[in-house]
């Protein structure tokens, strides 16, 4: 089965993350097709909306893949660069952007949940960047994460990696709003109807607009801060909670 879905239907193209059994985490070849679906349904003119999901209602998206980050240990690059493309083209996407959220979202998770323009979670699910617990730090989701949360909390989220609800991160500006699950599809539908029904044209104008103000310098941090993730990989204590964490013991810190 296809690990990433495509689907068009009253004006939204839905993308879906499409590996739950192992949480939603993202490959390298996963990544080069969110990328390729995402600038079909950006070009495509029936689609007015487009919305980011992950399959099931357990894990929106735990992030890359750690397994992969075994080949840290020989210095491959195991899908850092089109993580750092995904982001940058979401935002950057000429058309809205919602990510509709299920499941929990950790690391990279959260990476693409702030770079789309809005997100709608329920209420039951958790947000965390726990890289720190796994001898990694979330660089790549930085520069996102402090545009949209304040210096000292989004610091102590990438310091700790605890997890906080979703009414923590609405409160923070993370996400637009937090239905009930048993609310979460009507809402989420009638959310993404008034958007619908806007001018594409003008909201295509506005987004370019926000970007420029906001967004100049994303693209030259993050491609410094992919460099920096790769530094932090390459040490010991990274290899070594890479490999605590696959294990499932506690990592011995050098």
């Amino acid at each position: 089965m296809a690990e990433v879905l495509f689907s068009v239907e009253s004006g939204e193209g839905r993308i879906t993350i499409n590996r739950p059994e192992k949480s939603n985490a993202l490959s390298r070849e996963m990544l080069k097709e969110m990328r390729r679906v995402l600038h079909k349904a950006g070009q495509d003119p029936a689609i007015r909306v487009i919305t980011i999901t992950g399959a099931g209602d357990k894990v929106f998206c735990a992030g890359v893949d750690l397994k992969a980050s075994r080949s840290a240990d020989s210095g491959q690059d195991f899908g850092r660069s089109d993580f750092r493309q995904l982001l940058i083209e979401i935002v950057r996407c000429p058309k809205p952007t919602i990510t509709l959220v299920r499941g929990h979202v950790m690391g990279g998770g959260v990476g693409i949940v702030l770079a789309s323009d809005l997100c709608l979670a329920s209420s039951d699910v958790h947000f965390s960047t726990p890289e720190i617990q796994v001898g990694m730090f979330p660089m790549m989701v930085m520069g996102l994460l402090y545009r949209n949360v304040g210096r000292k909390k989004a610091t102590e989220m990438m310091f700790l990696g605890e997890r906080m609800t979703a009414l923590e991160a609405q409160e923070l500006g993370m996400i637009n709003h937090a239905y009930n699950r048993d609310q979460f599809e009507s809402a989420a539908r009638e959310f993404l109807q008034k958007l619908i029904v806007k001018s594409s044209t003008i909201l295509k104008m506005g987004k370019e607009a926000i970007s420029r103000v906001l967004d100049a310098k994303l693209a030259g941090e993050e491609q410094f801060l992919e460099s920096a993730l790769a530094e932090v990989m390459a040490t010991d204590d990274s290899k070594e909670g890479i490999r605590a964490f696959l294990g499932k013991r506690p990592p011995k810190w050098n």
